[in-house]
């Protein structure tokens, strides 16, 4: 049957009319199941621009199609009227007759029409196709694998796209934050940012590229500062002084014996004055340091328990888990363990804008574990409420102040955030 057999000549065809009627008339029909072409036309639906009402009829005309109807001789043609789809969908008939043009211009349907107009389905008594006039669903299993293709692309350049606006927000506010961390050398930048963002010509690809060529300038500039700090502090211009001879005489233990002391002491020191100057030698301080134990490696803890730290009581990695749903899902990290949560901290400093140097000074003062944690928190708190809290940076320097004080409750966040 050709294809001016198959369109109406009430119909005003176009060019994408005509090219779904010419694959509907091709005999060579690809095997497919119903299940397969399915569940490639709800993917690519987007985009081919098939939303809405369209995408409502798509889904009707789908349900209504017999599977068996795609087997080889035989034909998937969907008798249902206009006015019929139009008390499915709610809308009027002429909407229904716009989606349904949309659909075949998009090489998913083909209008069969029978000679009276009407759409109808005759089948024998084997349950065969004898005459069968509607909306063909042939297209579709013609241009399968392009759409496939094309859905591909679709959901990879909407992935791009996303990763591209969390690209953009983590440059702006980390720029931010180094701005206001060294205002004097890095003026200027957070303003410059700010106008890569707001611009409407560029897309967001485009924005995240551009922020992140002018985070790396704002990087170099805080390296080489840096540098040129270390180099202001050097000992090169030391003036050379000859060291401090010792005076202390080899004796001076012989002499400590004789002062006053008690009966304790001296019967401690007769018994084993050896070993005492030895624990005397190994407990002397080293470096200015005072405290003669050594800090409790934070390490040797068994992941899912509670940290010794007195900000982390109450705190464990299972609270952190359940509290920090939205940045495990953001960032595509699960914090099921105390080495991942420290792992995904580097991401948790991008996402909140907070600077390397800044998050390294937490660490020092609180060591990693909490500042990974308070990370954590303030990521939580600034993907639920992006607009209560307007500087993510401050908010985790001020709860690393608050630890350093003792006044930190973070046991009573991860809680609330529950």
């Amino acid at each position: 049957m050709s294809s001016s057999q198959q369109i109406a000549s009430f119909r005003k065809v176009s060019a994408g009319i005509l090219a779904s009627a010419h694959l509907a008339s091709q005999e060579d029909r690809p095997k497919v199941t119903k299940k397969e072409i399915s569940l490639v036309l709800k993917r690519v639906a987007p985009a081919l621009g098939i939303d809405g009402t369209a995408y409502h009829v798509l889904d009707i005309l789908l349900g209504l199609v017999q599977a068996d109807d795609f087997q080889a001789g035989k034909r998937p043609v969907v008798a249902i009227s206009n006015q019929r789809l139009a008390e499915y969908t709610r809308r009027t008939t002429r909407t229904v007759t716009r989606c349904l043009k949309k659909l075949v211009e998009a090489g998913v349907l083909a209008y069969r029409d029978s000679p009276t107009g009407r759409r109808y389905v005759y089948r024998g008594s084997e349950g065969a196709l004898e005459q069968a006039y509607g909306l063909d669903f042939t297209p579709a299993c013609f241009n399968l694998e392009a759409f496939k293709a094309q859905a591909g692309a679709f959901q990879r350049r909407i992935k791009a796209e996303q990763e591209a606006r969390r690209a953009v927000t983590r440059f702006s506010r980390a720029i931010a934050d180094m701005e206001e961390l060294e205002p004097a050398e890095l003026h200027g930048f957070a303003a410059r940012a700010q106008s890569i963002v707001i611009r409407d010509e560029l897309n967001v690809v485009d924005k995240s590229v551009l922020l992140e060529s002018l985070y790396s300038q704002v990087l170099a500039l805080h390296e080489a500062q840096s540098l040129q700090t270390k180099d202001k502090m050097s000992c090169a211009g030391d003036i050379h002084v000859s060291p401090l001879s010792i005076t202390t005489q080899t004796d001076s233990f012989e002499s400590n014996n004789n002062r006053t002391c008690s009966n304790e002491q001296e019967n401690n020191t007769k018994t084993d004055n050896g070993l005492a100057v030895e624990m005397a030698l190994e407990r002397e301080p080293r470096g200015g340091r005072t405290d003669v134990q050594p800090p409790k490696p934070q390490a040797a803890r068994p992941a899912g328990g509670k940290l010794p730290e007195t900000n982390l009581d109450g705190v464990s990695i299972g609270l952190i888990q359940t509290a920090c749903s939205q940045v495990q899902a953001e960032t595509g990290t699960n914090l099921n363990s105390w080495p991942a949560l420290c792992g995904a901290a580097e991401q948790l400093r991008l996402l909140i804008g907070l600077s390397p140097a800044g998050y390294q000074l937490a660490v020092e003062r609180q060591g990693r574990y909490l500042a990974a944690a308070c990370l954590a928190v303030v990521a939580e708190k600034a993907l639920r409420d992006p607009e209560h809290i307007a500087s993510p940076g401050g908010y985790f320097r001020a709860m690393i102040d608050r630890a350093g004080e003792g006044k930190l409750h973070l046991h009573k966040s991860l809680h609330g955030l529950v």
